[in-house]
């Protein structure tokens, strides 16, 4: 009877460590295999014409923003990319002083809603072939001497939203839930264009 008795232990023993063995498989799978290969992939765009350039706007009469440039976020990846979110990273002028704008939330072109969730108003999710714009920087007609930045639904966020008019290497941060940092450098020239300021896309970096 006690050898039945430890040989019964003895299976439940291995039953309950195969178990425990299997629930650690399933979570790694589950927490960091599956999502290393199924992951969105972000593809991001700039191009000095439409859409990415457009001149004249007028948003209002009386209120006219003369050009803007944008950028575009393509998900070329396996599964949707969520809580994407974009903000000004760097900001260095052609001395290479830092302009203080680390932090600044860009505005996707969509614009979400922000009476929904007013915490999360500039994310949203990018699905598999879908693409979204990003407001980076725009010129105004009563105020030539400055390059402006788009503040997400006028909210105040203790910082100014303008930089004044000189070559500058921006770059921006676009940051999700699934998915590492992509960093977007964008080169500005001071002198403008008649659709907007002079841009280029440098480079492409990851986190």
């Amino acid at each position: 009877m006690g050898e039945v008795i430890y040989f019964l232990g003895m299976r439940l023993e291995f039953w309950t460590l195969f178990l425990a063995i299997i629930a650690i498989v399933f979570t790694g799978l589950k927490d960091f295999i599956i999502p290393a290969i199924f992951r969105p992939k972000l593809r991001i765009t700039y191009s000095p014409k439409e859409p990415y350039k457009r001149a004249p706007i007028i948003l209002s009469p009386g209120s006219v923003l003369s050009a803007f440039d944008r950028f575009k976020v393509e998900n070329i990846g396996k599964v949707m990319a969520k809580n994407c979110r974009c903000q000004i990273y760097q900001v260095k002028n052609e001395k290479g002083k830092e302009i203080d704008l680390q932090g600044f939330p860009l505005r996707w072109a969509s614009r979400p809603d922000a009476k929904t969730d007013f915490n999360k108003s500039e994310r949203l999710n990018i699905g598999l072939g879908e693409s979204e714009f990003v407001d980076l920087i725009y010129m105004r007609v009563d105020d030539t001497t400055k390059m402006f930045l788009s503040s997400y639904h006028n909210t105040p966020i203790g910082m100014g939203d303008s930089i004044p008019v000189d070559d500058y290497i921006i770059k921006a941060i676009i940051s999700g839930d699934n998915f590492k940092p992509y960093f977007a450098i964008f080169k500005i020239e001071k002198k403008p264009e008649l659709n907007g300021f002079k841009m280029k896309l440098l480079e492409i970096k990851r986190k």
